[in-house]
């Protein structure tokens, strides 16, 4: 088949019919057009486009934004679309709108869908006894509640949107409105809807948001800008407002969690750090309570910064910065948790039914605070702590009888540690002397001391070991009074101690402050806790442990004295449950160390008691000593004795142990007895050949 194309006219007659078609043709067309456009007027949007493309597609000009040198890709779509107007309403003012559950109460604006207030119902905030927390805390340039801007550091969106509730029960929320952005490879602008919806459930401190962007026609929009879309921002603080509250009552923290494992992020102040976006969430936390980001978005990175304020001094920002964007819809969920740091609400999210979002394996549960390896010993000791205060619910006596408990069941370690350090204390003299002797041969003296401890039965360790055991739960301890949460708001003693997480008072010097410490206030426990420890070093301190003038000596009163008064002003400020552990801690450690020592003479009188019947066995059978040849009245009721370890050789006064000063005193009351009795024989009757063997072969002292 030939083509219509080849086909070649030659004669005139052809050629004129094919003109006067075309000519025909093109009137036609024409006609139609025009009767079309008389019938069937195009809308404004479409002449705007037609004059648009014939103008070289130019722009409105915007007003001026806050100093900015570039324009947002990303601008509202004009008012006056009727397009616009007919999909979306705009409202004509800013209006709240509140959604309610019964741990929640969350509070928006529409002008940018932004949230302006969340309170936790059942948690009151100790700076304001009006209501609950307030987890949103505006700085003197107001609040970012979860802000939506377009680019990486452009202003946020704050545009009045459309509002309405999607349920019956108004625990979800949404917020639209129409903008434009420049369509896929081209300059032209085209309209989109963007919407925020919130999601709240019962019972739950987690909520969702979905960030939708959709063009009506299917058309790709193009967002990014230096690769990111858009950013949702949180800040400048989250609540409950610390910087009202003593030193160390609360602070704020970045917690991240990095392939499974926590990661605590320090950014420099004043800059903004990135994170990476392998981060599975990210915290902004304080002592009790967290704000959570679980994007399940694609991001480019994370954004903290941390600052200063003139209202609140000290800013946490965070931002979630989305990656760019090109189509023609999307729909981003995120899930953010403002709420108490408890096992009991983090831990919902392990499993997907224990909550409304089928969430699980989030592992938020490591946004808490925690003894790290020694966790397993602090959720014992919560325990504890809670059986007690199920028994007695307050707060205060739960942490006296989970520490006289402790205190109980290490009292074998603690008499252990007691015994070994006066047993050290018996042997010093003889380790002074080794010291002194091979003080230039540090070789020999450790080959000479370990056969000194091995003589002596004796163990240097024995005394730290039962320490060192306890040291680990004083830790655990420390963590578990520090941060308990259900310690926040507990009442111990009405009207002076009225929460176990914060410092006591019982006056308040108002705006002035005590120079150099900055104290505000005059506390009692503080003050307790240093007599108490005065206290405790003087009762385990040995007095025979260090020579009265010697370096030793020194230290040790530095320990006994400057210790305590230094932890004094370190813990001047800590909340009063932590103080009350440690004065009652050191209470009990001086009672048990009273009946410690009272076991200890006991123990120390009948061994001598044992030990010199046990001489005066042995030397009586051997022939007789100056003991033995004693009066009757000093056999019969001074024999009370003593430990027959007799003064090596070559030793003077200083250097030998009680036990055998009382033995030498013993044996001259005895020596004294029997010359009393020699002087009574020569007036009276002979002397026993017995007696006078026994003064003849009685050693020379």
């Amino acid at each position: 088949m030939n083509d219509i194309f080849d086909q070649q006219t030659t004669s005139k007659e052809d050629r004129r019919r094919t003109v006067l078609a075309v000519v025909l043709s093109t009137i036609v067309v024409s006609v139609g057009f025009m009767v079309q456009n008389a019938l069937f007027p195009p809308s404004e949007q479409q002449q705007s486009a037609q004059v648009s493309a014939q103008t070289g597609s130019q722009e409105t000009a915007l007003p001026a934004q806050s100093s900015k040198t570039t324009l947002p890709a990303v601008l509202p779509a004009p008012t006056e679309s009727s397009t616009a107007a007919s999909i979306i309403p705009v409202p004509a003012q800013e209006q709240k709108y509140v959604v309610e559950t019964d741990v929640v109460r969350a509070t928006f604006t529409n002008a940018g869908g932004e949230l302006v207030s969340l309170t936790l119902k059942k948690h009151r905030d100790m700076s304001d006894s009006r209501g609950g927390v307030d987890m949103v805390v505006p700085g003197s340039e107001g609040s970012d509640g979860l802000s939506l801007s377009f680019g990486p550091a452009l202003s946020p969106m704050r545009e009045l949107m459309n509002t309405q509730y999607l349920d019956e029960n108004k625990h979800t929320i949404a917020f639209s409105r129409m903008f434009e952005a420049p369509m896929a490879g081209s300059e032209q602008k085209v309209p989109f809807v963007l919407k925020k919806v919130f999601s709240f459930n019962e019972g739950e401190y987690m909520f969702g948001l979905a960030v939708s962007i959709e063009q009506p026609d299917g058309k790709p929009i193009v967002l990014g800008s230096n690769g990111v879309a858009y950013r949702i921002d949180l800040g400048p603080q989250i609540g409950p407002r610390f910087d009202q509250l003593p030193k160390n009552a609360d602070y704020r923290k970045y917690i991240a969690e990095v392939n499974g494992k926590k990661k605590i992020e320090n950014p420099k102040a004043n800059t903004a750090t990135t994170i990476a976006p392998s981060a599975s969430w990210l915290s902004m936390s304080g002592k009790y309570f967290a704000f959570i980001a679980v994007p399940k978005a694609p991001l480019s990175s994370y954004q903290i910064e941390t600052s200063q304020d003139p209202l609140i001094k000290q800013t946490n920002t965070l931002g979630l910065l989305r990656s760019s964007f090109s189509g023609a819809s999307t729909t981003d969920t995120y899930y953010f948790y403002f709420g108490p740091k408890t096992s009991g609400e983090l831990g919902k999210y392990e499993y997907a039914d224990k909550n409304g979002f089928g969430l699980s394996n989030l592992k938020l549960e490591d946004a808490m605070e925690g003894s790290g390896i020694l966790g397993w010993l602090e959720s014992i000791l919560k325990f504890l702590l809670n059986l007690f205060y199920s028994l007695i619910p307050n707060y205060g006596v739960a942490i006296i009888l989970v520490t006289v408990l402790i205190k109980a069941l290490f009292f074998p370690l603690t008499k252990k540690s007691s015994l070994s350090t006066a047993r050290m204390a018996e042997l010093q003299p003889k380790m002074q002397e080794l010291q002194a002797k091979y003080k230039n041969n540090p070789q020999k003296l450790n080959q000479e001391m370990a056969e000194f401890y091995k003589r002596e039965n004796y163990n240097p360790m024995s005394g730290c070991l039962p320490l060192l055991i306890q040291f680990p739960l004083f830790i655990a301890m420390y963590n578990l009074f520090n941060n308990h949460f259900d310690l926040r708001g507990a009442m111990f003693i009405p009207g002076w101690i009225n929460d176990l997480s914060l410092p006591e008072s019982i006056v308040n010097f108002g705006n002035f402050r005590v120079p150099i410490v900055g104290w505000n206030d005059l506390r009692a426990l503080p003050i307790i806790y240093l007599f108490s420890q005065l206290l405790y070093g003087k009762f385990t301190q040995s007095p025979q442990s260090a020579q009265p003038n010697s370096q030793q000596a020194g230290q040790m009163k530095l320990m006994m004295y400057g210790m305590p008064i230094m932890f004094f002003f370190i813990l001047y400020d800590v909340p009063a449950g932590l103080l009350i552990y440690w004065i009652v801690n050191n209470i009990i450690t001086i009672a048990q160390q009273m009946v410690i020592n009272d076991l200890m003479k006991k123990h120390k009188i009948g061994g001598r008691t044992a030990g010199l019947a046990g001489v005066e066995g042995q030397k009586g059978g051997t022939g007789g000593s100056a003991v033995a040849a004693a009066p009757s009245k000093l056999a019969a009721g001074k024999s009370s004795a003593v430990d027959t370890r007799a003064r090596p050789s070559g030793r003077d006064a200083s250097q030998e142990t009680f036990s055998e000063k009382v033995t030498r005193w013993l044996e001259a009351k005895a020596g004294e007895a029997e010359k009393g009795a020699k002087s009574g024989s020569k007036g009276g009757g002979p002397v026993s050949s017995k007696a006078s063997r026994g003064r003849k072969n009685s050693p020379k002292r």
